[in-house]
């Protein structure tokens, strides 16, 4: 008997401590099975599956093969020496796709064919109705849609019209689908309501539950309430309906099928008062008025709500996709998928933090648009948590974002209007109402739950709206070593959520050694992004709009050794400091001319509780030892108020102009320029550190590292040292004049 109970205890013992140890879990998707233990000898076969047992310290091994998935872990590490680790197997091509393979095509005309789909096919979402909406999205009458076509890898486009799909296939190819939906899960934008004998009450006085004050550009300084869902309630109070209304009109604007408004005096579950059915307006910002006839009048003031419900669905309902394929080509032999899965890689909740995501190509997810004032999608992301690492991935065709780090959730539209008189919080959204009360008032947030991410060395492209976005969710992270290009091309949309990089409350963020090419805008920083490094880019062919645009942010912000190529390198606000940059294209900024001027939100240093809102008057930039090209000079600021500095530039003339030239060779990418040798002698010019920027205006904060420490600018583009006592202009340390050339991308002599 006290032997058995000191081998029990023994037992217990060994137990506790295996579990202490980290362990190695394999997935093979050839060779696994889900009831497996997931040892290399039995793997498991998803990575779910080896998700779902994972734990902090532990390690995800996937070998070669295509997992069609989407990948939600469960739980996070609980430090960065305790993260869980997913990671393809070295030298093995793994591949986790929010797409499918499809057969079952027909022949419909010339090179046009058709697939017939159960709606059962897509699961929870139908990519091929859910329409792309959000704020600050504009789709002009069109009903984009989440969903893609792809030919060996390759996205088709879609096209509105059964007529254009049907026709001959020119070079551009096409799909168009029809489906038995609602247009998605999002119903209509609902702006004010108006008793007919009394006053007229807008969302801006209201609240909704489940649902945004969104930003239709159409009636931008009304905000109505967006993201209207089935089951959303408006609160309207002490509505003033005058002497017996019997009616009540309301304004609504929806692109998808609508739906039904309800509506209860004071409470959803009040008294029924009347119904009335929104339907299709042409556009999600394109707003009509409904009548809502009322089972009896009412006098006075009442407090009434409004209830959303969705229209009924088609039982056994189908989705059928016509589609254009090159001459010669069969769609049921070739290489054909469509997106199914809206994310590929995503926790369904919030918190999940300390991930590592490593060595992957992810691919092909039916994204929706992700906005700064809602859930912001991507293919890939945190969602809102905190110490992910995202490296050495290939992430593509994304329908709209390809890596998030930004808001978990509802919220007012971009802070720009008062507080609505009650606040809801969204299940699941991570934030209680105090928390949104102090973000949707105040920009703040707590530093400890989201940011600190590190996004390395991924190659980002065929995304539709950003490569990288993230409202705060993307502070205090590096962002580093990443080819984006082909970025929001092509278009049947727009939209101002639309770059390579989007970030809005960027605070702290390092952007270092990227290389961002033909998107439609390179980098775009915006509201409040403060104590950001931009260093050593290559920026090129971002010709729509700019290399890099800082919106309304009051700094202190550093875009130092970047390379600026495209017809418009900059475009700046306040608080900047640009040095060491060669700078090709035109260079812009000055004084906020939207709606008046904005206020905009500035923090306590390397923190995120904001300490005030102050106009952006412009100014307050500081130039030093630049190399302006081509396009560029000092001479287009829009009258700022504040300051602007220069001290140590060099304007080549037309002759220099003309020999400088970006080259992709088989090994990267190669810029060659002609160097004049009066720009070294003509004056002696200083190492830029901290005691030499200062501090910006607005926030009274030195420019100095995210840890607080002194900056030196001491190292140029290729991490080669630069002469202290006289450092030559532009990104490149150069000790002669004459014809130069240098690797520009990748460049492996970084530190």
């Amino acid at each position: 008997m006290r032997k058995s109970f000191f081998q029990f205890l023994f037992l217990i013992a060994l137990g506790v401590s295996a579990s202490a140890q980290n362990r190695e879990y394999h997935v093979s998707l050839n060779h696994g099975n889900d009831t497996n233990e997931g040892s290399v000898d039995k793997p498991f076969k998803t990575i779910s599956a080896a998700a779902q047992v994972a734990m902090p310290g532990d390690v995800i091994t996937v070998h070669e093969g295509i997992y069609r998935e989407r990948v939600a872990p469960p739980r996070g590490g609980t430090s960065d020496k305790k993260r869980i680790v997913y990671r393809a197997a070295d030298n093995e091509t793994v591949v986790i796709t929010g797409s499918e393979s499809v057969k079952g095509w027909r022949k419909a005309q010339h090179n046009t064919w058709k697939l017939t789909l159960p709606n059962s096919f897509f699961g929870e979402s139908n990519p091929f109705d859910e329409q792309i909406y959000g704020s600050w999205y504009r789709g002009k009458g069109r009903p984009n849609h989440t969903g893609s076509v792809y030919l060996d890898g390759r996205r088709i486009r879609e096209t509105f019209s059964k007529c254009e799909v049907l026709a001959p296939a020119g070079e551009q190819l096409y799909w168009y689908a029809e489906a038995d939906g609602n247009g998605g899960s999002v119903l209509m934008n609902f702006e004010w309501i108006h008793p007919s004998k009394g006053e007229l009450m807008t969302s801006m006085q209201a609240s909704v539950q489940g649902g945004d004050q969104s930003v239709c550009i159409s009636v931008v300084e009304r905000w109505p309430f967006g993201y209207l869902k089935d089951g959303s309630v408006m609160y309207f109070d002490q509505v003033d309906f005058g002497e017996s209304s019997d009616t009540l009109y309301f304004q609504a604007a929806t692109l998808a099928k609508g739906g039904m408004v309800e509506m209860n005096l004071d409470a959803p579950d009040g008294e029924l008062l009347g119904t009335a059915m929104v339907t299709n307006t042409g556009d999600w910002e394109r707003f009509a008025v409904f009548p809502l006839v009322m089972k009896r009048p009412l006098s006075g003031k009442h407090t009434v709500c409004f209830t959303l419900k969705a229209p009924a669905q088609k039982m056994k309902g189908e989705t059928t996709i016509w589609a254009q394929f090159p001459e010669g080509t069969d769609p049921n032999e070739a290489s054909v998928e469509i997106a199914v899965r809206s994310q590929v890689f995503y926790p369904d909740k919030t918190g999940i933090d300390y991930i590592t995501v490593k060595g992957f190509i992810l691919e092909n997810a039916a994204t929706n648009w992700a906005p700064p004032s809602a859930e912001q999608p991507g293919l890939i992301g945190p969602r809102w948590a905190k110490g992910w690492i995202i490296e050495n991935n290939v992430i593509r065709n994304s329908r709209c974002s390809g890596i998030s780090l930004g808001r978990p959730t509802f919220g007012h539209a971009h802070h720009y209007q008062k507080l609505p008189p009650r606040i809801y919080a969204e299940p699941d959204g991570g934030q209680t109402i105090c928390q949104l009360e102090d973000y949707f008032e105040n920009a703040s947030w707590t530093k400890e739950e989201a940011g600190f991410h590190v996004i390395r060395n991924n190659r980002i492209y065929e995304c539709g709206q950003a490569g990288i976005v993230g409202c705060s969710g993307g502070a205090f992270s590096l962002i580093e070593g990443n080819e984006i290009h082909d970025i929001c091309l092509d278009e049947t949309f727009e939209g101002d959520e639309m770059a390579g990089i989007k970030l809005h409350f960027a605070n702290d963020a390092v952007l270092r050694n990227n290389h961002i090419y033909r998107t439609i805008r390179g980098l775009w920083l915006d509201w409040g992004s403060q104590g950001v490094q931009v260093t050593g880019n290559l920026f090129h062919d971002n010709e729509t709009q700019e290399d890099i645009f800082v919106e309304v942010c009051h700094g202190p912000i550093l875009i130092a050794n970047n390379i600026l190529l495209s017809r418009h390198s900059l475009n700046l606000s306040q608080g900047i400091a640009c040095v060491h940059n060669l700078i090709g294209g035109a260079i812009t900024g000055g004084k906020d001319r939207c709606a008046g001027g904005r206020l905009t939100f500035f923090y306590e240093p390397h923190g995120t509780v904001s300490v005030g809102k102050a106009p952006n008057v412009g100014g307050d930039l500081q130039w030093y030892n630049n190399l302006l090209t081509g396009r560029a000079s000092f001479d287009n600021w829009d009258e700022p108020t504040l300051p602007i500095r220069y001290d140590g530039n060099v304007l080549s003339d037309s002759s220099v102009n003309s020999k400088v030239k970006l080259t992709q060779k088989p090994d990267g990418w190669y810029l060659s320029m002609e160097v004049d040798t009066d720009w070294q002698g003509a004056e002696k010019r200083k190492l830029v550190n901290t005691a030499t920027l200062g501090k910006a205006v607005t926030p009274d904060q030195a420019f100095t590292n995210p840890d607080g420490s002194l900056l030196k600018i001491n190292m140029d583009y290729r991490g080669i040292k630069r002469n202290v006592g006289n450092p030559f202009p532009g990104p490149f340390e150069v000790k002669k004049a004459g014809s130069h050339e240098w690797r520009v991308w990748p460049v492996e002599s970084r530190r």
